[in-house]
């Protein structure tokens, strides 16, 4: 049984015995109905703008925008990953991934990710590579946040688009720390395993 299954069970299940013991069934049943119609509106809602920017991304994609960011960005990622860079393992799908995750390509970014991760896998001097891949694929920088875009637009949000900067200056601060905090793992770990 997958984790997060047994996590929504637990959640589920702890709902509907809170709510026995307090005596709200009602409310439950109808926070349930609510909810669930909720989450369609908001579904639907969202559906025309998420095709719209997912349309405009997939042309960018067909036209190579992808592999000129992925050649542009290899200077910084080789900084970012420079075991990676230096034996040249898994350098061409760390890129792609990259790319596609600048893009908001997620369904195109989970192939080049995996892939890089088994390529990265197979060469145990990259762990360190391997840590902060997984932190930054977790956490990419995104020019164009279309699912948060989307989300709220269909809240009727007046500038749908002005978290732009905000998510672009949050996401930089994240990749900064993020890869400082993998060096400073790396490095207490590496000095761990000399004094071994």
């Amino acid at each position: 049984m997958p984790v997060l299954t047994k996590v929504f069970s637990v959640l589920v299940s702890a709902s509907f015995v809170f709510a026995l013991l307090c005596g709200r069934m009602a409310q439950l049943g109808d926070a349930i109905i609510n909810g669930a119609s909720d989450a369609v509106s908001v579904s639907v809602s969202m559906l025309g703008m998420l095709c719209l920017w997912k349309g405009i991304i997939n042309v960018l994609d067909g036209a190579g925008v992808t592999k000129l960011i992925s050649k542009l960005s290899r200077p910084i990622l080789c900084r970012i990953y420079p075991s990676a860079f230096k034996k040249g393992v898994g350098t061409s799908e760390i890129s792609a991934n990259f790319a596609a995750n600048l893009l908001g390509l997620g369904n195109a970014a989970l192939p080049s990710g995996l892939s890089a991760m088994q390529n990265l896998a197979q060469d145990r001097s990259l762990y360190r590579d391997m840590m902060t891949f997984s932190v930054l694929a977790t956490c990419p920088i995104q020019l164009v946040p279309t699912t948060l875009i989307a989300l709220r637009s269909a809240s009727g949000s007046l500038a749908p688009h002005a978290i732009i900067a905000p998510i672009l200056v949050c996401s930089l601060a994240t990749l900064l720390f993020a890869v400082v905090l993998c060096r400073i793992c790396a490095f207490f770990d590496g000095r761990k395993r000399r004094k071994r």
